[in-house]
């Protein structure tokens, strides 16, 4: 995610983005299909173009012209003609789905599929487009591929958005306003790393991030700091406090899991047996502060907290 000019159209850099995100897929996943789902602002050729030179496959959404509505016009009156008899009465919408076969636009080298929601509400019709390559029945396709983006990207969109109020590029620099957008990023992606570690909370595992600051996050507490401790002391009548726990637990796991992978990929070298001052050197000695830095080959220094000083971090 970057920010770009407000004049920029929205398929600036998609096919950009789009060819590293598939190459690290197809490494990781060989073989398993992709199909690349989103709303008329990718709409353009060479977003086509690439998902075909890519054998990907496509539903991308597509903006209405006077061809298309002319193509739709015989259902639209059929569908309307039928609201008018039978649907009025019971207050329901009513949907039907067409494909517009040969249809090719101007800036397309060859025709290709798009398939019509025609509909009819109490508020009045509408008619949607959407181009794919994708063989199944119009309404498999619209239905079962192409809504199914209002979980994903939709919602993670408004949760940047109304959650975490990613909008708001106050600064007086374009550069600066960019670097907040980046933030903003990044406070989501920890916020998607935190609900997958505490995933076995239910409490936390589907909720927001409005939900989560107004019931984890942004609690009133009295902070206590020791020597060895960080003290968080929250009101006895507090309704989440049992949640927190559990979702600490869960955290705690999760980081434990990710450390002990993270050790066993690590390349070990072997640990050599010196003696005399070198040896000594290596296992550390205690320092002015009361804090014994253990150094050695194979792993992050040990810090161990000795009476006579606060515990502090020490650089082997």
């Amino acid at each position: 995610m970057w920010l770009r000019p407000g004049t920029a159209h929205a398929s600036l850099g998609a096919v950009d983005i789009l060819r590293p995100i598939i190459a690290r897929l197809r490494a990781a996943w060989p073989g398993v299909p992709i199909l690349v789902r989103a709303d008329n602002g990718l709409g353009v050729p060479a977003v086509y173009e690439f998902c075909e030179a890519e054998q990907l496959g496509y539903v991308i959404g597509y903006a209405t012209n006077p061809v298309l509505e002319r193509a739709t016009a015989q259902a639209l009156d059929d569908l309307q003609l039928y609201y008018q008899l039978y649907g009025r009465r019971r207050g329901e919408s009513l949907q039907r789905f067409e494909e517009v076969r040969g249809y090719q636009a101007g800036s397309w080298p060859h025709p290709r599929r798009v398939i019509a929601k025609v509909e009819v509400t109490p508020q009045g019709s509408q008619r949607r487009f959407v181009v794919t390559n994708q063989a199944s029945a119009p309404e498999a396709v619209y239905r079962g591929l192409y809504v199914l983006r209002g979980a994903v990207p939709e919602q993670p969109i408004g949760e940047m958005k109304n959650g975490l109020r990613c909008d708001r590029l106050s600064s007086c620099g374009f550069c600066a306003n960019a670097l907040r957008l980046l933030v903003h990023a990044v406070a989501y992606a920890i916020v998607v790393l935190f609900r997958e570690a505490a995933s076995g909370v239910a409490e936390v595992a589907t909720a927001s991030v409005g939900t989560l600051r107004q019931r984890l996050w942004k609690v009133g507490a009295v902070v206590v700091s020791s020597a060895r401790r960080l003290w968080l002391h929250v009101s006895a009548a507090w309704p989440y406090r049992q949640v927190w726990q559990q979702m600490h637990e869960a955290v705690q796991g999760f980081v434990t899991r990710w450390q002990a992978a993270a050790t066993d990929r690590r390349p070990r070298r072997p640990r050599r047996q010196g003696k005399g001052p070198a040896r000594r050197r290596r296992l550390g000695r205690p320092s002015a502060c009361g804090v014994r830095a253990g150094v050695g080959w194979a792993a992050t220094p040990q810090l161990e907290p000795t009476a006579g000083g606060p515990p502090a971090a020490l650089a082997p």
